[in-house]
């Protein structure tokens, strides 16, 4: 029997400061199957763009707890398992002088800086043959079909599809700084000047055109929608494609390239278009227009002190320059990828089921990568109802709200003792934490009709709430015009959003997915809004107030 959530703890995995990796699957355990490899893309992809970027951060540590993945930064130099606080300052400003290693990161951050790195990112991905290759790469796979495959050539393409997540997944994390350093260089000089990050943030509207693909695809499905009758409005995605060759030629340049993308997390727990019909049906009658004004600085400009008016303006065309790889990345280096590799599992999961191996497909997943062969060859390994027990576990887990951070708060680096192009690359990524996580969460709020937490936008809007816990079926039932309240989003939900009159996001800051894409689409949202699927009914009538930043039961 499964422990009760009440009575899972959660302990430091080690000395120091470790928190939550929120920004890619909520607060929520990672699946058993995809664990090694989340930690080593991430691990390993963050180590590059740190040293590509001079920064003075050695890299990542992941350790899991009950299977929620913790992360803790390790500066260079920094003891195996550190005690007590930090050294005294002037020994850290010899440090940062002295260390042969951090004398060579200054060197590396003081050419980063001199020749924009960042920019070679972007191009290369954009006009350099980096995303190419990385969506035929994915074609490839993806055109190959699992279920007309033997045991033996399923398990060679599931192998397959992890080396391609193992290399593109990497590739993510080694070229964040792309849109990491420039943006967080913005933030840093706009947090300096007293802006605060939703006013900046604000004006990076439009610089983001992956976020709202969906809608350039799908404008041919959204003019002859518009024109239908409302007793002969499609019942299913073919229903839609008979709407005329452009409109199936649409459909199916969505579906070829967004289909199979995981929607609702970055873990392989999440579905994808092509195996939710209903939900593609949904997407397809809610495509309309993206909305991107490129928004005006001026107002803010004038806020910025006269001697740092010009250093604002680089700074800011710099983070839109880095804001075009941001999502594009994601979606195609790791959510597309992670999706095949989850088409490939689940249909040996499937196997497994009809065989009495398992219980429920999705179980497959709780299984380690080196179990998975002998389970379905030769019926060697875990039961099904060991299976079934360590998925209630993990369900448990969930329910019993892992905790943000675990051990003691650290203090954040010493900037000012670093020398300056250390010290503007440590800036830099400290404000760029900051406004993709957000402030620490609160369940303070006015009253119990109310959740609180970082608004995007200038309209309130009202209406129904659906509240995204078992995410394909609450989006199943979604009707245009309503308000989706949800833990996390990730560029692939980017099919969804035309559908939606506002958004509820329990994580993330101004900087997130959920408030990039807000911005993008013109949707009214709030971020950081702690708590808010439990403190939701899915149904209720609710008002978002993204000038106040808060949701209101109504």
């Amino acid at each position: 029997m499964a422990l009760a959530a009440q009575t899972i703890t959660f302990e430091p995995p080690g000395p120091g400061s470790w928190m939550l990796d929120t920004t890619h699957h909520g607060r929520r355990p990672v699946t058993t199957f995809f664990s090694p490899y989340y930690e080593e893309v991430f691990t390993t992809g963050f180590a590059t763009m740190f040293e590509r970027y001079g920064l003075p951060v050695a890299g990542m540590k992941v350790a899991r707890v009950h299977g929620c993945h913790y992360a803790r930064i390790v500066g260079v130099g920094e003891p195996e398992n550190p005690k007590g606080g930090a050294p005294p300052r002037p020994l850290l400003w010899l440090l940062a002088r002295l260390h042969p290693e951090l004398r060579r990161r200054r060197r590396t951050a003081a050419i980063a800086w001199a020749e924009k790195r960042w920019r070679h990112d972007v191009d290369t991905w954009f006009d350099g043959g980096g995303r190419d290759a990385a969506v035929a790469a994915n074609r490839t796979l993806q055109d190959v079909d699992p279920t007309t495959l033997d045991d033996d050539a399923l398990l060679a393409h599931l192998d397959d599809t992890l080396a391609n997540f193992r290399h593109a997944g990497t590739q993510s994390f080694a070229t964040h700084g792309g849109d990491v350093i420039p943006t967080g260089d913005y933030f840093a000089l706009c947090l300096d000047c007293g802006i605060g990050l939703a006013d900046a943030a604000a004006l990076l509207a439009g610089s983001s055109p992956a976020s709202t693909e969906t809608a350039r695809l799908l404008a041919p499905v959204a003019r002859a929608v518009a024109d239908l009758p409302a007793d002969r409005r499609p019942h299913s995605v073919d229903d839609v494609r008979r709407l005329g060759p452009e409109v199936a030629d649409a459909v199916d340049a969505w579906m070829a390239d967004h289909g199979w993308r995981l929607l609702f997390s970055d873990d392989l727990d999440s579905t994808t278009l092509a195996e939710s019909p209903d939900l593609a049906l949904a997407a397809l009658l809610g495509a309309g227009d993206a909305h991107t004004p490129v928004p005006d600085a001026a107002p803010v400009r004038q806020r910025i002190p006269a001697t740092r008016r010009g250093d604002f303006d680089e700074r800011l065309a710099e983070a839109r320059y880095g804001m075009r790889l941001r999502d594009d990345n994601v979606a195609v280096n790791w959510n597309w990828p992670a999706g095949l590799v989850r088409r490939a599992v689940m249909d040996v999961g499937r196997r497994l089921v009809d065989r009495g191996r398992l219980e429920h497909a999705v179980h497959v997943l709780g299984l380690r990568a080196e179990q998975v062969g002998p389970l379905l060859t030769d019926a060697r390994g875990p039961s099904s109802d060991d299976m079934a027990e360590a998925w209630r576990f993990r369900t448990a887990v969930e329910a019993a709200g892992p905790p943000i951070a675990l051990g003691p708060a650290e203090e954040p680096p010493p900037v000012d003792l670093m020398p300056a192009p250390l010290a503007r690359a440590t800036a830099a990524v400290v404000a760029i934490t900051v406004a993709m996580e957000g402030e620490p969460p609160t369940t303070d709020a006015d009253s119990a009709d109310e959740v609180r937490g970082t608004g995007v936008g200038d309209t309130p809007y009202r209406g129904t709430a659906r509240v995204v816990d078992d995410a394909a079926a609450a989006m199943a039932t979604l009707e245009p015009g309503d308000i989706v309240v949800t833990s996390f989003t990730g560029p692939a939900w980017n099919s969804l959003l035309p559908l939606l009159g506002a958004l509820v996001v329990e994580q993330g800051g101004a900087l997130s997915h959920a408030a990039i894409v807000a911005r993008e689409f013109g949707l009214p949202a709030v971020v950081g809004a702690t708590d808010a699927t439990r403190r939701i009914p899915d149904g209720a009538t609710i008002e978002v107030d993204p000038t106040s930043g808060v949701v209101r039961l109504r």
